[in-house]
């Protein structure tokens, strides 16, 4: 009987990833997931308490797990002695993230393009946010005096950087298309660093 409760279950939710993907949270129907799963809707309020709750079930999991990755990978980029040190936490960091939300891209194509109304549609922002936090450090450590560093200027490049990630899912580009890209962007952003705040990588 668990067994069969599981594979439900897992049906339940697969229709639900698909009707989300398709129509947005806010204009998913909790009747057309009933129809293509099979699952009464009486039993999705018993199973998830409403379709917030059942978007939360699908997504909940990688969301979690990719902010520790990120939040791990930006602690130890905050914590390195030398810029060499930090450019190279910050590397693996990029590549760790990439990787993870491409092992789980549909789970992230959901929370980026499709979680208006839900409480992952700030989930951008706080990824944001903890960038911003620690490029803020970054600049005040290793920059210059004659190379301030306006906060409004993180702030915009920052936002910038995970519009970078947002693309790449948005417009559905192959893994290795990503690291491309975000190889190319590495690029252009140490060159960038190193006339902001007047110091070379």
């Amino acid at each position: 009987m668990r067994k069969e409760s599981e594979g439900v279950t897992e049906n339940l939710l697969d229709s639900a990833r698909k009707e989300f993907l398709q129509y947005g949270f806010h204009d998913a129907s909790l009747r057309r997931i009933s129809a293509d799963s099979g699952v009464s809707t009486n039993s999705i309020y018993t199973r998830f308490g409403d379709k917030n709750g059942l978007f939360t079930a699908i997504v909940k999991e990688a969301a979690d797990e990719l902010m520790a990755i990120y939040s791990d990978s930006i602690k130890k980029a905050g914590e390195a002695t030398d810029i060499s040190r930090a450019e190279d936490a910050g590397d693996e960091g990029t590549d760790l993230v990439l990787e993870y939300i491409y092992r789980h891209q549909e789970e992230f194509k959901l929370i980026f393009c499709c979680s208006a109304g839900t409480e992952y549609e700030t989930y951008f922002d706080r990824l944001a946010a903890k960038e911003e936090y620690y490029y803020k450090q970054f600049a005040k450590r290793f920059s210059d005096d004659g190379h301030p560093i306006d906060d409004f200027f993180i702030h915009v490049y920052c936002r910038n950087g995970w519009q970078y990630v947002y693309e790449l899912i948005t417009h559905d580009k192959s893994y290795e298309e990503a690291k491309e890209f975000m190889a190319n962007v590495r690029a252009f952003n140490y060159a960038g660093w190193q006339a902001v705040i007047g110091m070379k990588f």
